[in-house]
């Protein structure tokens, strides 16, 4: 059987000032949301817009610095791999998520 790799890099903006929480064992993480946007022409040549959001997680000291330093709007590069997780919600209603989980990071901008 292969062994398998994930690995992600995206640049684009924080589109909410990042949370940082504590797990039970006392661990920082941050989580964020980047907005990547993508210009194109359709096939009429006409200029088209296209923004996707990713949802982001840093744990340890890279989550504190995250969360002590950018903000909403604040531009980021984020290196990492793709982790799906899932849940049952209050409902019972089966949930699941696929986020970046950030392995590198770099602050792009003022």
């Amino acid at each position: 059987m292969a062994r398998g790799f994930s690995k992600v890099i995206i640049v684009g903006n924080i589109t909410r000032d990042p949370e940082l929480r504590s797990t039970a064992s006392g661990t920082q993480v941050c989580g964020f949301s980047v907005a990547v946007n993508r210009n194109y022409r359709d096939g009429s040549g006409e200029q088209k817009e296209n923004v996707s959001f990713f949802d982001c997680s840093a744990w340890g000291k890279s989550g504190e610095i995250i969360a002590q330093y950018a903000k909403k709007g604040s531009g980021i590069l984020v290196s990492g791999r793709l982790e799906q997780r899932s849940w049952e919600d209050k409902e019972g209603q089966k949930r699941s998520r696929v986020e970046i989980v950030v392995e590198d990071f770099n602050f792009i901008g003022g």
